[in-house]
């Protein structure tokens, strides 16, 4: 910016100049800023297409390939990216409040202008006065009054215009702040615990809500009328894991790999076992909207929204009850062959357990670990498919009632 010494006061009747700064200059600053956030956002998109698509490649060469491009450097482009941008959205509101302060300065210096002049007119008027000796003293008192008034109302103004360069000061240091805080992750710093847990958090999300999911299927057996709710959160978690984990590159690059790969199935199990958990919730939430459906039918406009509701809460609760009594089709073979139905909840508790561990092995287990993965996977497919015929064989049931 230019030196504010060296140039002209902006504010001649001031005095002074309140709100220094240039929003031309803030203007091209944002832009560059804007510019550059843009080529770091397609760069960092870029090195992870590179990365999803080298996994078509294999041998040394392409090993040392994605050495270069993996580790830590998506991360740093990513973070660069979010930091630059916000960075510009900061420069931005700074130019804009700098334009709203600026406009507030010239308004004082205009007044400030015009009240110098009536400072000067009626300091005039009192020094004719005061060298008149005919002058009355009421004149002569009117005369300093005037005068009075009028530096008054100057002293006002600057004064205004004061506290408007205090606002002017704190607006720049909360902007700098931000700006310091906007850039803080530009460069690799060692990130605190909080920071370390909440990246883990956001690369293991679709493993922790798969687990979850499993977790709240365990607890659910043994939570009596609570089961139901729990069930309903379960299927929830599995959707939203479904959702994240479609869309992650590393599940996305086992199944590209085919099925030679033990990465394939992997990813193919991974998947799986999270649609199976989504279709208790699927299913009880298109029982109920089929009840509120059939309510509306019955009733129209006469059974009203809260009908509707109560119908559909009452039809999808009594369908997740459905799903939960079925148990797991291992258990009812077991108790089916060895004519002991007493056998059935314990098996539906080591099924669910093993669900649990299988799914928290994802969190624990090491990248490399094909070894602890893998089985994991055999036992989430194991899990799974017999669990896909019970859930499709209790939704068949369910729809083939009348509502």
């Amino acid at each position: 910016m230019a030196d504010a010494a060296a140039a002209p006061c902006r504010y001649p009747h001031l005095g002074w100049d309140p709100v220094p700064g240039s929003p031309a200059e803030l203007a091209a600053l944002k832009a560059r800023l804007t510019a550059s956030a843009a080529s770091l956002g397609t760069a960092h998109r870029l090195v992870d297409r590179l990365l999803s698509e080298s996994s078509y490649w294999s041998g040394e060469a392409a090993d040392a390939f994605r050495a270069a491009l993996d580790g830590e450097l998506p991360r740093y482009l990513k973070n660069a990216h979010r930091s630059l941008t916000k960075a510009a959205g900061r420069l931005g509101a700074w130019h804009d409040d700098l334009v709203g302060l600026q406009a507030t300065a010239r308004r004082h210096d205009t007044r400030a202008g015009l009240q110098s002049a009536a400072v000067r007119t009626a300091e005039a008027r009192w020094t004719a006065a005061a060298r008149n000796a005919q002058t009355p003293e009421a004149d002569l008192k009117a005369a300093v009054a005037a005068v009075n008034r009028a530096r008054t109302a100057l002293a006002a103004t600057r004064a205004h215009a004061r506290e408007l360069e205090e606002t002017h000061r704190t607006t720049a240091a909360r902007i700098a702040r931000e700006l310091d805080a906007a850039t803080d992750r530009l460069a690799p710093k060692e990130p605190g615990a909080l920071d370390k847990a909440l990246g883990w958090l956001d690369e293991n999300l679709g493993d922790v809500l798969s687990a979850t999911s499993a977790t709240l299927g365990l607890v659910a057996l043994f939570a009596g009328p609570l089961a139901v709710p729990l069930l309903f959160v379960a299927a929830g978690a599995s959707v939203a894991a479904l959702l994240l984990h479609s869309r992650d590159p590393k599940i996305r690059a086992g199944l590209a790999a085919g099925p030679g790969d033990a990465r394939f199935w992997t990813s193919t199990a991974t998947l799986t076992g999270d649609a199976v958990g989504t279709l208790p919730g699927v299913g009880a939430v298109a029982k109920g909207a089929a009840g509120a459906a059939a309510a509306a039918r019955e009733g129209g406009a006469a059974v009203g929204l809260g009908g509707h509701a109560s119908r559909f809460a009452s039809e999808s609760g009594t369908a997740m009850g459905t799903f939960a009594e079925g148990g797991t089709p291992v258990a009812a073979w077991v108790a089916a062959r060895t004519g002991r139905p007493g056998a059935a909840p314990a098996i539906d508790v080591g099924t669910a357990t093993a669900g649990v561990a299988a799914s928290g092995t994802g969190l624990v287990a090491d990248e490399d670990d094909t070894t602890a993965r893998g089985a994991a996977s055999a036992v989430e497919g194991a899990k799974a498919v017999p669990e896909l015929g019970n859930h499709l064989k209790t939704g068949a049931e369910l729809f083939g009632r009348a509502p």
